[in-house]
């Protein structure tokens, strides 16, 4: 092991292999292929190999394969024994190259030649899909004939390779702004001042113009509107299970290493697809409210595909809604919308689930979410009821829901009728629900007719992209810059360092009752181009994001409390329970002080608590005065655009990670022709 890992390691064997791969000569080929399997018994030799020109090579042979061996006549007994040659070099191509892909660290893929990555995957892809018939082939002599990469791994180079490819169906914000919120840019502006997070909004659509929308019409042609099994079809044929990334996670790495074993898995119940109805009794413990009944059991994986499309089918027909979560990872077109939107409202990323209803039928029961919802109607109509948020306050991602016997009266709820190519938003907090609930004599088993499809662009406002996220960033920036100051002394660091972490938590204290801080910060929203016509509506929005940032800071300077602050502090310390503080962990993603005196560790942060608790104990009337100067000095100099700056970047590492891991499960997706 350690002399193949000293032969891995050498640079110039490496080239060799590299360049062996690249001679034209299959017998070459083979034998490299078997030197690099050979040398990579190791990890740190697979680590040297992979991030040599040996992955590149490996590429470039596979690019110039045309075709399977073994998979277009894979029912065939005969075999000859050139067929077993050539596939068995084959196979070992593909466990060749494989290896390596899953041998490289995810920031060297980027370098690889993005032409010849193209031209590998679809191959990839059919191998993948192919791959218990290659494992097992008929052709095949004996075991090292056959393909020895297992399913999961080829998924994983197919997901890696796939990382840095941009989608071909990119759509610019402003065409996307057109197509949802109309022509005018004034549409758009009126919409943002007067019913983002405040009230419901439809944008209705004249059904002769409709095939005039490009985004629309590429949306509809995603599936097959001929019947109701079509639909179906085209929804969960070839899908495969999205797994959750963690929403603070930017190293798509450590995502993989989380994931390992389990990417291209089948699809499972409850995370990737619901097929529920709501009936029409009534929950005794919850005053008039149906419940949801489900056609599968929470959890359940589906290993048979034909066999899961056909279940679907059947129960759409006994009034069942098909939800399918993640679309913006199963289809490029509505990944290439949902980035847009979250380019017009400043966020990470938009999640997309698709809605398909039978006739007289209500799939998720009356509910509210924590995310601000566009919905789209694609085909048929649909009925909603909505309800206005009375709590006043928004809620927020990742919190408990409420009950809704305090929250809906059914004399209250407004309702709205959706057609095709309608539009409506309901903001987080607005209980509702919908019904395909139109009066026809018998359901067509075989006709679209009253059923319903609609997507849903859920815009999800994560911690730090609320205006209290933004708060958070403008103080550590502020910070950042004081200890940049050669005049601060190692001291005096520490001491701000603490003040500023019971900022942080006075902060957070403040928000839990003010709606402002819950909002969605939008500095970064991609307005429309600038222009003559334009310039009003832009500086009208800018300013509107300003103004929220110097109200915040008035009630910050205001009513931030010291004491409160501290009392949280003292119980976290005395239970030694930092669980309350672990929203703090993203702030370890923004540049931390060059030196170790100031740091806070935001993911370990009960150690700060202590020094906090400890440092301020002693004399708490005078920490008291110390704390309200420095609250009232970083009021009084915070600097907005610093702030700004700060929150872009954050946002973009964050898009970052978000469009790695959408790109891989696109592949997964993808139906490649070879």
């Amino acid at each position: 092991m350690e002399a193949s890992e000293t032969l891995a390691s050498d640079a110039a064997i490496a080239d060799c292999l590299a360049r062996a791969l690249r001679r034209g000569s299959q017998r070459v080929a083979e034998a490299a292929c078997n030197a690099i399997m050979d040398l990579s018994a190791s990890s740190a030799g697979r680590e040297h190999l992979a991030g040599s020109a040996v992955l590149q090579s490996i590429l470039y042979l596979f690019s110039q394969v045309e075709f399977i061996p073994g998979v277009i006549d894979i029912r065939s007994t005969e075999c000859s024994k050139s067929a077993s040659k050539a596939n068995k070099s084959f196979y070992l191509m593909v466990d060749t190259l494989v290896l390596m892909v899953n041998s490289c660290q995810v920031d060297s893929l980027h370098n690889l030649q993005q032409d010849v990555v193209r031209k590998v995957l679809p191959l990839l892809h059919k191998i993948w899909k192919n791959v218990d018939t290659l494992g097992s082939s008929t052709d095949c002599i004996n075991s090292k004939n056959q393909l020895q990469r297992k399913e999961h791994e080829i998924s994983e180079a197919i997901f890696r390779l796939s990382m840095n490819i941009a989608c071909p169906a990119h759509l610019e914000p402003d065409e996307v702004r057109r197509s949802i919120f109309g022509q005018s840019v004034s549409d758009y502006e009126n919409f943002l001042l007067n019913y983002w997070e405040k009230l419901t909004y439809l944008i209705t659509r004249k059904q002769k113009n409709l095939h005039v929308d490009s985004v629309f019409t590429s949306l509809l042609n995603e599936f097959d509107p001929k019947t109701p099994d079509t639909i179906i079809q085209s929804l969960v044929n070839g899908i495969v299970s999205c797994p959750a990334i963690a929403s603070d996670e930017l190293d798509i790495s450590s995502f993989l290493r989380e994931v390992q074993g389990s990417l291209g898995a089948a699809v499972k119940y409850r995370q990737d697809i619901r097929v529920v109805r709501t009936n029409d009794q009534c929950d005794q413990t919850s005053i008039g409210y149906a419940m949801e009944e489900h056609f599968f059991d929470d959890g359940m994986t589906f290993q048979d595909a034909d066999a899961f499309v056909e279940k679907c089918k059947d129960a759409f027909k006994n009034g069942f809604s098909v939800a399918l979560r993640g679309m913006e990872f199963r289809s490029e077109k509505i990944a290439a919308i949902a980035s847009a939107v979250a380019d017009l409202f400043g966020q990470p990323s938009v999640g997309a689930n698709i809605y398909f209803s039978p006739p007289r039928a209500q799939g998720l029961a009356r509910h509210y979410d924590d995310h601000c919802v566009l919905v789209w109607q694609l085909l048929g109509c649909k009925k909603w009821m909505i309800w206005p948020d009375t709590k006043l306050l928004l809620p927020r991602l990742y919190e408990p829901f409420e009950p809704l016997d305090d929250l809906v009266d059914d004399c209250g709820g407004r309702m709205e009728i959706l057609l095709e190519g309608d539009i409506m938003y309901v903001p987080r907090g607005f209980v509702h629900e919908a019904h395909t609930d139109v009066d026809v004599g018998g359901f067509e088993v075989n006709s679209t007719v009253d059923c319903s499809l609609h997507l849903t662009l859920a815009i999800e406002v994560e911690p730090p992209f609320e205006w209290e996220g933004f708060t958070h960033i403008a103080l550590h920036c502020w910070m950042e810059k004081h200890w940049s100051s050669p005049f601060v002394r190692s001291q005096e660091e520490v001491q701000t360092s603490l003040f500023a972490l019971l900022l942080h938590v006075a902060i957070r204290l403040l928000s839990k009752n003010d709606a402002t801080f819950r909002k969605a910060c939008m500095i970064a929203a991609k307005l429309p181009p600038s222009s003559s016509c334009t310039t009003t509506h832009l500086k009208a929005l800018r300013s509107n994001q300003r103004s929220i940032f110097d109200e915040i800071i008035k009630k910050i300077d205001k009513s931030c409390n010291f004491k409160e602050a501290l009392m949280c502090v003292e119980l976290a310390v005395r239970e030694k329970n930092d669980e309350p503080f672990q929203w703090m962990c993203w702030l370890r993603h923004l540049p931390q002080h060059g030196g170790t005196n100031g740091q806070v560790d935001f993911c370990n942060i009960l150690g700060a608590l202590e020094e906090l608790l400890e440092a301020v104990s002693c004399n708490l009337e005078q920490a008291l005065t110390e704390f309200t100067d420095f609250k009232s000095k970083f009021c009084r100099c915070v600097v907005y655009e610093d702030a700004c700056e700060s929150f872009e970047m954050l946002l973009q590492m964050y898009r970052t990670t978000r469009n790695q891991y959408t790109r891989g499960m696109l592949a997964l997706h993808r139906k490649h022709e070879i």
